[in-house]
């Protein structure tokens, strides 16, 4: 494996499976800090009062929590009316699809996603790219 600092994270090159090369971008926990006040301050610039935040299992749980503690709102077992929904990225865009009339939240976002969250951190820019998040175990990342 080779490492380079792309942006403020980590890329490893992992070469796997019949020689086929995939960029697997750590994220650590301060990065992580850093993405989630970058977010907290573009939902507040946007004034808009939200019953609660809903968290996509599995990705979006952690996520939903930290903005839960953050933004001061409680933490929903099931999406509302108006809440804000988290999830950690919007790869393919399918997960988030049915909830595309709320106001999404997301780490990273990918220009092939059929759903565009309203908040996003961060571009995933290939297709190649494995984001890793700093709860996840790398071991078991696939």
């Amino acid at each position: 494996m080779v490492g380079i600092i792309v942006r403020d994270y980590i890329l490893m090159y992992s070469v796997i499976r019949g020689g086929y090369r995939m960029n697997r971008i750590y994220i650590n926990w301060n990065t992580f800090n850093d993405m989630i006040t970058h977010l907290i301050n573009r939902v507040r610039n946007d004034n808009i009062i939200f019953d609660g935040v809903y968290g996509i299992p599995r990705g979006g749980l952690i996520l939903a929590v930290v903005l839960s503690h953050r933004l001061k709102l409680p933490l929903l077992l099931a999406p509302s009316n108006n809440s804000l929904i988290v999830d950690d990225i919007s790869d393919t865009g399918e997960t988030l699809m049915g909830l595309k009339h709320k106001k999404i939240l997301t780490l990273f976002y990918t220009t092939w996603s059929i759903t565009k969250p309203d908040y996003f951190y961060d571009y995933k820019i290939h297709k190649t790219d494995w984001i890793v998040f700093p709860w996840e175990n790398e071991n078991e990342v696939e």
